[in-house]
């Protein structure tokens, strides 16, 4: 009856902490608090922003209205990147099946070695390719070149997607901010992305000019942005709660609209 009471008492707190917050936010952000982007504008500050984390929509929410809408996924903003298991995959299954169990046993930890069921699958593996005159260093060599090949592009953009016009839901992060309404912006595909967590890959997030201005009044309220899609690394400077930090994005997009994404 106690822990209730006092998980009641917090939750009652964090509401109206969080309606509190997000009316400051629809005022704009209090003096002290204020920065000002190049041209002279006010720039949001996050800093005040932490509890709105108990309210943010789910990732999946959004992946249902890209369903329905036809619009594009995050996930097709990202490159495609090459199977790690195309220097071997033409092997017959038996071999394939063989090098799966090497890359398994070069990749596990000393304890799961210790497994007599890995130890005798792994001896089995190697006697197979070596009967078939495998070169098995060879492959695992092509192998790490995929594996460094994949890391250097796989933050880069999709080059299938550069110029074309898309459409696709997300949040807004503010970068500039006046009485309310955001022209300059970061897109990202989840609610407190570049504020309150780990900031998304550069490919996922991109950077928004909207002069015509869209009504703003919390980081979790989803959108529907629409445009044409460029490359251009931009490092923006946003406010995280704990201090500002420097946010890449290798995607612009000057939209043709923004708007409410009612869930």
């Amino acid at each position: 009856m106690r822990s209730n009471l006092i998980a009641l008492i917090i939750t009652v707190f964090a509401f109206a902490h969080i309606q509190a917050a997000q009316a400051e936010v629809a005022q704009g952000p209090r003096d002290p608090a204020a920065q000002t982007s190049p041209s002279g504008a006010k720039r949001f500050d996050m800093s005040e922003r932490i509890l709105d984390l108990a309210i943010a929509a789910s990732p999946t929410a959004l992946d249902e209205s890209i369903q329905e809408h036809g619009a594009v996924s995050w996930r097709d903003l990202k490159p495609t990147l090459k199977s790690l298991e195309t220097p071997f995959e033409t092997l017959p299954d038996p071999l394939l099946n063989a090098m799966r169990t090497q890359v398994r046993w070069r990749t596990s930890s000393t304890s799961e070695r210790s497994d007599p069921d890995l130890i005798q699958e792994y001896k089995a593996a190697n006697g197979v390719l070596a009967a078939n005159d495998v070169d098995v260093e060879k492959l695992m060599l092509e192998r790490r070149k995929i594996i460094a090949q994949n890391n250097s592009i796989g933050r880069g953009p999709n080059l299938e997607k550069l110029g074309t016009t898309i459409k696709l839901p997300g949040y807004i992060v503010p970068l500039t901010i006046g009485e309310g309404i955001v022209t300059e912006f970061l897109f990202v595909p989840v609610a407190g992305s570049c504020v309150h967590t780990p900031s998304p890959p550069p490919n996922q997030i991109i950077h928004v000019d909207y002069p015509k201005g869209v009504e703003f009044k919390s980081i979790f309220d989803a959108f529907w942005i629409e445009g044409e899609l460029s490359d251009e690394r931009i490092i923006s400077d946003v406010t995280f709660y704990d201090g500002l930090a420097n946010v890449e994005s290798i995607y612009k997009l000057n939209a043709n609209f923004v708007e409410t994404l009612a869930f």
